[in-house]
């Protein structure tokens, strides 16, 4: 099935546009990235199973998983799998892009058929459309694809925000993703090509869409990194759809906030992103 029909068919019937972020952290000198008592994979897979009533979605950071070696693939493959066993969404969160050959190879990674295979992955377009065309290929067989257009970092205005033909780079880079994703548009009236664009900068979201107004925007920075619920949704057409919102330790991490299990602070936290998001939507 269309890849952004599904999205907006599940978002509509959960009544929710929340996304897990799943980001195991890595251990600080403050911090244990995994709770006590907690393994790798016990600690992703009852926080999903915790917030997955309120989400439509989990997004799991690769870096995370990459960089805790042969356990963390295991786990990531197991958290793929078991998300999907609970009817959720999978969007790999790895930002891929390279020349064609090596593109092609993370396409079969993401959005093939194998161990870490997934409904959507984000995709970054430097290396321009020969690099993303592989990923794109992958729409044809109900896959999504989420380009960064204007991320949520503090920096992300050194290149992004930088005058190109008359408009800033990103504005030139939504005004592509609009062309690849116009034979994508499904009965929802949304499109498989989506793009990435940050609570943190809510005026560029609204611009966004003007750009792109079939685009699915996914929208990180939500939360811990500043975006407001009203930030968040900026990016939402005109009857609310149209956009999904990602919180990571937002969600994952509440309990050292707010005490009590991590599967418990998560699920309370999602459920409390997902009334907020809401009401903000139906205030605009």
């Amino acid at each position: 099935m269309h890849f952004a029909d599904r999205l907006a068919e599940t978002s509509r019937s959960k009544k929710t546009i929340a996304v897990l972020g799943v980001d195991p952290q890595l251990d600080s000198s403050e911090h244990p990235g995994i709770p006590g008592g907690y393994t790798l994979s016990r600690f992703c897979c009852e926080v999903i199973e915790a917030c997955a009533k309120s989400i439509v979605a989990i997004k799991p950071q690769l870096a995370f998983f990459e960089a805790r070696g042969v356990e963390g693939m295991r786990t990531l493959s197991s958290v793929i799998k078991f998300a999907r066993h609970l009817g959720l969404m999978v969007i790999a969160d790895a930002k891929r892009g390279d020349i064609g050959s090596t593109s092609a190879a993370y396409a079969e990674a993401f959005l093939g058929d194998g161990d870490f295979s997934c409904d959507a992955v984000t995709v970054n377009p430097y290396l321009g459309s020969d690099a993303l065309a592989p990923f794109i290929a992958r729409v044809r067989h109900g896959r999504g694809v989420f380009v960064l257009v204007k991320t949520s970092n503090p920096s992300s205005g050194e290149f992004q925000d930088r005058e190109a033909s008359g408009a800033p780079f990103w504005e030139l880079v939504a005004a592509r993703v609009n062309g690849w994703g116009s034979d994508f548009v499904g009965k929802s009236g949304l499109s498989s090509v989506g793009a990435v664009v940050g609570a943190t900068y809510p005026s560029h979201a609204r611009r966004a869409r003007e750009l792109m107004p079939n685009g699915i925007v996914l929208v990180p920075g939500y939360g811990t990194q500043g975006g407001s619920d009203q930030d968040a949704v900026a990016a939402a057409r005109p009857d609310g759809s149209g956009i999904i919102v990602s919180s990571s330790r937002g969600l994952m991490y509440a309990f050292e906030k707010d005490g009590g299990t991590p599967p418990e602070a998560a699920a309370k936290a999602a459920e409390a992103m997902r009334a907020g998001l809401n009401r903000a939507l139906g205030c605009r």
